[in-house]
């Protein structure tokens, strides 16, 4: 063989390889989930079939690469159900999972979707887009659990659906326990935060960056473009408890309550609207602490 001949039939095996490396598979079953889990890398697309998936707790784990994540998405958006006593956890880097709802049950753990496996294995530059949370609650009241648990650095949460949470426990939160869930740079964007009851105790917030015993580490997570409608589980729709976060361009829609900085320093407030419309009890932005930019 030629040296030309050599290169030109290196290069085509080497083309080949690469599109042979990204596959897509539809799964119809638990068990095909799992090993399709177990073979993906970077690039690779794994569909779950139109239906109802009962009783699935869903762990998505792999190392995908920048531009070629590891992907869960749906058969048809919107036309695949996780109902029973199902969950969410995504742990590795550069993960994605679209198109799910989460309807007519509640998580068997303490979060429905959480960025990470266990203590120690977040997620990393991945992604939760799309997808429906639409009251899937403990049919106990009293019963803790958040409905998205942010660990990890660089995620975003992003064009999803989330509403009627009715037990007790923030809607969604970011968690900042560990270095590796600090400095996080996550954003949180598009989405829409459905009505939500009046809880009758503390523990009713729709988002939280943060915990008061970690208020003084920086968060740097992203807020913004946001619908928050209703959102009257307690009086802060939103409790600010970390560092040099955003919120921006939010629209709080006839909601009970405040965008509250509670702990924490250095957050950006600017360009968000709060139409109460005569509904009482409805407020604006609470400020405490210190090194706040408040605008427009």
């Amino acid at each position: 063989m030629s040296y030309r001949r050599f290169l030109v039939a290196s290069a085509l095996a080497f083309f080949a390889a690469g599109s042979a490396s990204a596959a897509e598979t539809l799964v119809t079953n638990q068990e095909e989930y799992r090993d399709a889990v177990e073979r993906a890398g970077p690039g690779d697309v794994i569909v779950l079939a139109n239906g109802v998936w009962r009783d699935f707790e869903i762990l998505l784990v792999g190392n995908g690469e920048p531009d070629r994540p590891i992907t869960l998405t749906a058969e048809t958006k919107g036309q695949v159900v996780i109902s029973g006593q199902s969950n969410l956890r995504l742990a590795g880097n550069h993960l994605v999972v679209s198109g799910l709802v989460f309807r007519d049950g509640y998580t068997p753990t303490s979060t429905v979707i959480s960025f990470r496996r266990t203590k120690g294995e977040p997620a990393n530059y991945s992604r939760v887009t799309e997808t429906v949370i639409d009251r899937f609650n403990n049919p106990e009241r009293h019963e803790i659990d958040f409905w998205v648990l942010m660990f990890g650095r660089h995620n975003r949460f992003d064009h999803n659906h989330v509403e009627g949470k009715g037990n007790l426990g923030v809607t969604m939160a970011v968690r900042l326990d560990g270095e590796e869930n600090q400095l996080n740079h996550h954003r949180i964007d598009h989405n829409y935060f459905g009505p939500r009851p009046i809880l009758g105790s503390n523990g009713g917030e729709t988002l939280r960056i943060g915990t008061s015993h970690y208020s003084m580490a920086d968060s740097l997570t992203v807020v913004e473009n946001n619908v928050f409608d209703r959102c009257d589980g307690e009086l802060e729709i939103i409790s600010n408890k970390s560092g040099g976060n955003t919120f921006r361009g939010n629209l709080f829609l006839e909601s009970r309550g405040t965008l509250t900085m509670r702990h924490g320093n250095n957050a950006v407030v600017e360009d968000n609207v709060f139409l109460g419309n005569g509904v009482p009890n409805t407020g604006g932005i609470r400020v405490i602490n210190k090194g706040h930019v408040v605008r427009n």
